[in-house]
């Protein structure tokens, strides 16, 4: 039996190369670049009770140090920078991100909440979240709307 114009080879490659494809975790998340700052992973949890949780990855790769300062929504009223204490949510004024460095937003660590959501959140929805930085100006990332425990697991938590 013939493999046809790929050949037995080409085959074998092929199914190599599939499932090296299928085992790697690829971000469900938004992800955006603006100039030397990444955002990935970025995700926002469905909710009906007037309040969501939004998690991501900011990864600065220039020499000047960064500060998440604020974030906004067109869904939500505010969105407040907490970090957990002890189990206590806080609220930040800045999160910082080092030169050459990375911070993680998630659960039980830094993280943002979108409080006076103006509709529900359904899985399947969208949200444009603008991040502000200092310095560095506005980044867009459009967030996935997922069920929290799919939000978490779409972080890079190792």
């Amino acid at each position: 039996a013939s493999a046809g114009p790929v050949g037995t080879r080409g085959l074998v490659v092929i199914a190599v190369l599939a499932a090296l494809a299928a085992s790697c975790r690829s971000s469900r998340g938004g992800h955006v670049v603006a100039g030397e700052l990444r955002v990935t992973h970025a995700v926002v949890t469905a909710s009906t009770d007037g309040e969501a949780s939004a998690f991501l990855l900011v990864e600065n790769r220039g020499d000047t140090a960064r500060s998440l300062v604020g974030a906004r929504a067109d869904v939500t009223d505010s969105i407040q920078m907490h970090n957990d204490v002890g189990g206590q949510m806080q609220r930040v004024a800045q999160i910082p991100v080092p030169a050459g460095g990375r911070v993680l937003l998630a659960p039980g660590h830094d993280h943002l909440m979108l409080e006076g959501l103006r509709q529900p959140l359904a899985v399947g929805d969208t949200v444009a979240l603008d991040l502000l930085f200092n310095p560095g100006g506005v980044v867009t990332v459009r967030a996935p709307v997922l069920r929290y425990t799919e939000a978490v697991s779409a972080l890079p938590i190792r």
